[in-house]
Protein backbone atom coordinates (compact mmCIF):
# COMPACT_ATOMS: atom_id res chain seq x y z
CA UNK A 1 0.00 0.00 0.00
CA UNK A 2 2.86 2.51 0.96
CA UNK A 3 4.56 2.18 -2.38
CA UNK A 4 1.32 2.69 -4.26
CA UNK A 5 0.53 6.29 -2.59
CA UNK A 6 4.73 6.94 -3.09
CA UNK A 7 4.53 6.41 -6.81
CA UNK A 8 1.42 8.36 -6.78
CA UNK A 9 2.70 11.02 -5.23
CA UNK A 10 5.39 11.17 -7.32
CA UNK A 11 3.25 11.35 -10.81
CA UNK A 12 1.50 14.09 -9.25
CA UNK A 13 4.64 15.94 -8.85
CA UNK A 14 5.44 15.35 -12.40
CA UNK A 15 2.25 16.62 -13.32
CA UNK A 16 2.48 19.67 -11.58
CA UNK A 17 6.16 20.12 -12.55
CA UNK A 18 6.69 20.61 -8.45
CA UNK A 19 9.82 18.41 -7.02
CA UNK A 20 11.61 17.43 -3.53
CA UNK A 21 15.09 18.54 -2.89
CA UNK A 22 17.52 17.06 -5.51
CA UNK A 23 14.57 15.61 -7.82
CA UNK A 24 14.44 18.14 -10.51
CA UNK A 25 14.49 16.34 -13.80
CA UNK A 26 17.14 18.24 -16.30
CA UNK A 27 15.10 19.04 -18.73
CA UNK A 28 13.06 21.31 -16.37
CA UNK A 29 16.16 23.01 -16.34
CA UNK A 30 18.03 22.15 -19.38
CA UNK A 31 19.34 25.10 -22.03
CA UNK A 32 18.99 27.87 -19.59
CA UNK A 33 22.26 29.62 -20.53
CA UNK A 34 23.69 32.41 -17.74
CA UNK A 35 23.61 35.25 -20.37
CA UNK A 36 20.55 34.64 -21.76
CA UNK A 37 18.75 33.78 -18.46
CA UNK A 38 20.53 37.08 -16.76
CA UNK A 39 22.28 40.04 -19.09
CA UNK A 40 22.32 42.16 -16.37
CA UNK A 41 25.05 40.26 -14.07
CA UNK A 42 26.55 38.45 -17.01
CA UNK A 43 28.44 40.18 -20.04
CA UNK A 44 30.48 37.87 -22.46
CA UNK A 45 33.97 39.20 -22.58
CA UNK A 46 35.39 36.68 -25.10
CA UNK A 47 34.37 33.80 -26.74
CA UNK A 48 35.83 31.28 -29.45
CA UNK A 49 36.06 27.91 -30.62
CA UNK A 50 37.43 26.16 -27.26
CA UNK A 51 36.28 28.81 -24.23
CA UNK A 52 34.03 31.38 -23.54
CA UNK A 53 34.82 33.94 -20.65
CA UNK A 54 31.92 35.98 -18.87
CA UNK A 55 32.34 38.86 -16.51
CA UNK A 56 29.81 38.19 -14.05
CA UNK A 57 28.75 41.66 -11.34
CA UNK A 58 26.88 41.24 -8.48
CA UNK A 59 25.93 43.81 -5.82
CA UNK A 60 25.66 43.11 -2.49
CA UNK A 61 23.34 40.85 -1.34
CA UNK A 62 22.05 40.56 -5.06
CA UNK A 63 21.50 37.06 -6.77
CA UNK A 64 21.30 35.91 -9.93
CA UNK A 65 18.60 33.63 -11.12
CA UNK A 66 19.20 29.58 -12.21
CA UNK A 67 20.91 28.72 -14.81
CA UNK A 68 23.37 26.28 -16.40
CA UNK A 69 26.92 26.73 -16.44
CA UNK A 70 29.52 24.34 -17.94
CA UNK A 71 32.75 23.31 -16.04
CA UNK A 72 34.86 26.65 -15.57
CA UNK A 73 37.59 28.31 -13.96
CA UNK A 74 36.12 31.35 -11.71
CA UNK A 75 39.05 34.11 -11.51
CA UNK A 76 37.93 36.65 -8.44
CA UNK A 77 39.24 40.23 -9.62
CA UNK A 78 37.78 41.67 -6.32
CA UNK A 79 37.55 39.80 -3.25
CA UNK A 80 34.95 37.48 -3.78
CA UNK A 81 32.15 35.61 -1.14
CA UNK A 82 29.75 33.88 -2.94
CA UNK A 83 26.99 30.97 -2.18
CA UNK A 84 26.21 28.52 -5.35
CA UNK A 85 22.91 26.97 -4.98
CA UNK A 86 21.19 24.07 -6.37
CA UNK A 87 17.45 24.01 -7.07
CA UNK A 88 17.10 21.17 -4.73
CA UNK A 89 18.45 23.96 -2.21
CA UNK A 90 21.95 22.70 -1.60
CA UNK A 91 24.27 25.38 -1.35
CA UNK A 92 28.21 25.70 -1.26
CA UNK A 93 29.98 28.80 0.19
CA UNK A 94 33.00 29.90 -1.83
CA UNK A 95 35.35 32.42 -0.17
CA UNK A 96 38.17 34.02 -2.11
CA UNK A 97 40.66 36.87 -2.35
CA UNK A 98 41.53 39.02 -5.54
CA UNK A 99 43.40 37.32 -7.79
CA UNK A 100 42.31 33.96 -6.39
CA UNK A 101 40.61 31.41 -8.55
CA UNK A 102 38.75 28.11 -8.41
CA UNK A 103 37.72 25.02 -10.44
CA UNK A 104 34.04 25.01 -10.19
CA UNK A 105 32.21 21.67 -12.20
CA UNK A 106 29.01 22.65 -14.56
CA UNK A 107 25.32 22.42 -12.59
CA UNK A 108 22.78 24.14 -12.63
CA UNK A 109 22.55 26.80 -10.04
CA UNK A 110 22.50 30.32 -8.53
CA UNK A 111 25.07 32.72 -7.19
CA UNK A 112 24.29 35.08 -4.35
CA UNK A 113 27.18 37.71 -3.38
CA UNK A 114 27.41 37.19 0.25
CA UNK A 115 29.84 39.73 0.90
CA UNK A 116 28.96 43.57 1.45
CA UNK A 117 31.05 45.37 -1.69
CA UNK A 118 30.26 44.25 -5.63
CA UNK A 119 31.56 41.17 -6.16
CA UNK A 120 33.35 40.96 -9.68
CA UNK A 121 34.60 37.82 -10.85
CA UNK A 122 35.58 36.31 -14.28
CA UNK A 123 33.54 32.86 -15.69
CA UNK A 124 35.95 30.90 -18.27
CA UNK A 125 34.17 28.30 -19.51
CA UNK A 126 35.60 25.05 -21.63
CA UNK A 127 33.44 24.19 -24.54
Amino acid sequence: MSWLLLIMILIAQVRSREFPPDIVPPEVLKGKDALETDPKHYRLELENDRMRVLRLTLKADEVAPVHDDHDALFVCLKECHLRLTRPGGRSQDIHMQAGESRWIYGDTRSEKNLGPQLLEMLVIETK
